[in-house]
């Protein structure tokens, strides 16, 4: 009863193809007419752990459970046997995805059902596996499902009446072509486009339009054929010429037709293009059910379906590659460790070897399902040549997952070489590739990166004389956290590449000394002092990376381990050289409650304020500081609370060269906290260093800050001479 009563509540179900709701409901027996299509529901599942299937229809009589034929062919109303189905988690011996039977044939649509459905149903379970489900609801592409998002409601009993028009329309109840036609308006050139697409006054692209503008009419016809509805309104709106020349009546069949083919704006209706019909008129007649106000059953069912098959597309590109391609990445095979924070141990065979440095997504413990970041990753190494004599290339290949690119695989291709096999890691044959060149005898210098915590979004690579490569992937998203790897200049003139992935994207990447004739002495040296955490470069960092030199890491406090994805919020109150602490005249730390206190900083100088994480609400604690007299903060301690593995930062004290000191926490203390809190230093620092910032960890999901460090700009001897002489200060010893 205990265990009953301790159990997380049940969450309401989302389609990962739509974004609407699996409806469930409670049935003594089965029903005998057939629900809405947002009740009907297939499953891409895994049987025993190894076979796939695509089920028949069935519907939800509890949120987690599907009960479905197993026959594709059959639905809830002709089957004889029903099995459950378990939904969004993995460990039961039949479990899947649920999504809605129009969708799925929305899905087959697209792929025009050339492929098996069970090998559908495996890739589509494999996509699904790799995306993030928060509390067992909704798949996480990094898209809002077209504005479906918004109606998102994890508990609770979601309501069909409580969802826009929109969302409640079928997309498979669309009106027959024929009707479409038949619905197509008279059409007017000028009266049709000229209110949303103005023609031009003068001519914008004189050259362009003079060109096209020499072509027959028939020629004219050839090269635009290719271009969409809107590129052609476009091209019209360049040149009173081409408006002229371009008359939409007048335009061949072939132009109307391409507009329904895969990858135009009206491929959405799936029309047999092998039948002849008249193309003008159906893409009229669509256009008017796409734009009239009244909302009908009709015109509403295809704005779903337009919207949806948008959602599909990146999802049907991947069903397609995967049936040709192979999912193991490539490299050698190789295990990977953390042993303690930054202290990363690869395992090849026999031998074990020190990581230079590995970063990582968030991996989870969790076995049934994905509640963020990335399952445990397949680690594989490959060494790759830090110097090409006669050049080459560094070949990156890319995968788009949802609204999101991430990189997928990294190969390298020197020119003129003897070696045949491919120095290569991840995976191959993905549709985005990037190929960076490499000029001869450049030296490839150091690997930047850009992580998110679903994987490696973006990477890019610094070769010697200041070449700097194009990003390869996409860097565009508020979770980014960037880092660097430095590639270290072995004898060999090769490095080891570690990289670990999932089915699809790059989850981790690492660097190991390629160099054998120094290995054993680096191994023992540094699997018996570890790595020197107080480089910057050891960390992933957000929302950039510090460019500093003589940038020290240290004294992070609580002692608490956590996922090995920790970027570091960078808090840097004292500015290149340290030169904004000069004019820094006092500090605000933001304090929302005992659990969770701290939140957001704020710093206060002569000329401005930064403020770093949430500062709107809660308890604001003050201290001056008299930064112009010379007053600098010369140590930082703080306290945790909470076990080892879930304990977060609950306050800390600042100590000035003034001997004066603050401490920020929660006024309120929790039963069983420390009175005062209990600060420890937990790592000793060089004294020969200005402090110059904060760094600050998060979990996911989370705004309070979970560990606490400080940054130190080493000093020579005379900017340290200079610090240490402060004037005499007319502060009071302490506000707050």
């Amino acid at each position: 009863m205990d265990n009953e009563i301790n159990q997380p509540p049940l969450s309401n179900k989302y389609c990962p193809l739509c974004g609407v709701v699996l409806m469930w409901e409670e049935f003594e027996e089965l029903p005998e007419s057939r629900r809405p299509w947002y009740a009907e529901v297939r499953a891409a599942a895994k049987q025993d752990h190894h076979e796939y299937s695509m089920t028949g229809v069935g519907i939800l009589d509890s949120r987690d459970c599907l009960f479905a034929p197993m026959d594709e062919e059959l639905d809830y109303m002709n089957a004889t046997e029903m099995e459950e189905v378990e939904l969004f988690r993995t460990e039961s011996d039949l479990h899947g995805f649920g999504l809605h039977d129009s969708c799925w044939m929305l899905l087959q649509d697209r792929l025009w059902h050339t492929i098996d459905s069970s090998k559908v149903a495996q890739s589509l379970y494999d996509q699904f596996y790799c995306i993030p489900c928060p509390l067992l609801s909704s798949l996480r592409w990094g898209h809002d499902y077209g504005g479906a998002e918004r109606w998102h409601k994890p508990y609770g009993m979601p309501m069909p009446v409580d969802l826009p028009l929109l969302f409640q329309a079928d997309p498979y109840m669309v009106p027959l072509l024929e009707k479409i036609e038949e619905n197509a308006p008279a059409f007017s050139d000028g009266q049709a486009y000229d209110t949303v697409h103005p023609r031009s006054s003068i001519d914008l692209n004189i050259g362009y339009s003079n060109s096209l503008g020499k072509l027959s009419l028939e020629l004219l016809h050839e090269v635009i054929s290719y271009l969409s509805t809107q590129e052609l309104l476009n091209l019209r709106c360049t040149s009173r010429a081409l408006a002229r020349r371009i008359i939409f009546q007048s335009l061949p069949p072939s132009f109307w037709k391409r507009q329904f083919t895969l990858g135009y704006g009206m491929d959405f209706l799936f029309p047999d293009l092998e039948h002849k019909r008249d193309w003008f008129r159906l893409y009229r007649g669509t256009m008017a059910y796409l734009k009239t106000d009244d909302k009908s059953s009709e015109s509403l069912s295809l704005l779903n379906r337009r919207r949806i098959r948008a959602l599909v597309e990146p999802i049907a590109s991947l069903v397609e590659l995967d049936i040709r391609r192979s999912k193991e990445p490539r490299g050698r095979r190789a295990n990977c460790a953390e042993l303690k924070p930054g202290q990363w141990v690869l395992t090849e065979g026999l031998t074990t070897l020190p990581a230079e440095n590995v970063y990582t997504a968030v991996i989870t413990s969790e076995t049934e399902y994905l509640p963020h970041g990335c399952h445990t990753p397949r680690y594989r190494i490959s060494t790759f040549p830090s110097q090409m004599p006669n050049g080459g290339e560094i070949k990156v290949s890319t995968v788009k997952l949802g609204a999101r690119v991430f990189i997928s695989g990294i190969s390298h291709h020197p020119h003129n070489t003897e070696i045949k096999t491919e120095d290569a890691v991840g995976h191959e044959y993905l549709p985005g590739q990037k190929t960076i060149k490499v000029p001869p005898n450049a030296i490839s210098e150091s690997i930047e990166v850009a992580f998110c915590p679903e994987g490696l979004r973006g990477i890019r690579f610094h070769l010697s004389e200041s070449i700097v490569s194009e990003w390869a992937g996409d860097i565009d998203d508020e979770e980014m956290s960037y880092g660097v790897l430095r590639i270290p200049l072995a004898v060999t003139r090769t490095y080891n590449l570690l990289a670990g992935s999932d089915a699809y994207k790059l989850t981790a990447i690492g660097i190991v000394n390629g160099d054998p004739q120094d290995q054993k002495a680096r191994s023992d040296r540094a699997l018996r002092n570890g790595p020197d955490l107080s480089l910057a470069e050891t960390y992933l960092w957000r929302p950039h990376r510090p460019n500093y030199k003589n940038l020290r890491i240290s004294q992070f406090q609580p002692n608490n381990t956590g996922m090995p994805y920790r970027p570091l919020t960078d808090i840097d109150f004292g500015g290149p050289d340290g030169m904004w602490l000069a004019s820094l005249t006092g500090m605000e730390v933001h304090v929302l409650s005992t659990d969770s206190p701290i939140v957001g900083m704020t710093f206060n100088y002569t000329d401005k304020i930064l403020r770093f994480g949430t500062h709107e609400r809660g308890q604001r604690l003050q201290f001056l500081i008299d930064g112009p007299r010379g007053e600098r903060i010369t140590d930082v301690v703080a306290a945790g609370h909470g076990s080892e593995e879930a304990s977060c930062l609950y306050a800390f004290r600042i100590t000035t060269n003034y001997d004066r000191e603050m401490d920020f926490g929660p006024s309120e203390v929790r039963p069983g906290d420390c009175v005062p809190p209990k600060y420890e230093e937990l790592f000793e620092r060089s004294r020969e260093g200005l402090i110059t910032g904060f760094v600050t960890t998060q979990r996911w999901n989370e705004k309070h800050y979970a560990q606490m460090g400080i940054q130190v700009r080493l000093l020579d001897a005379k900017a340290a001479t200079n610090v240490a002489s402060p004037q005499k200060s007319t502060l009071p010893p302490l506000v707050d």
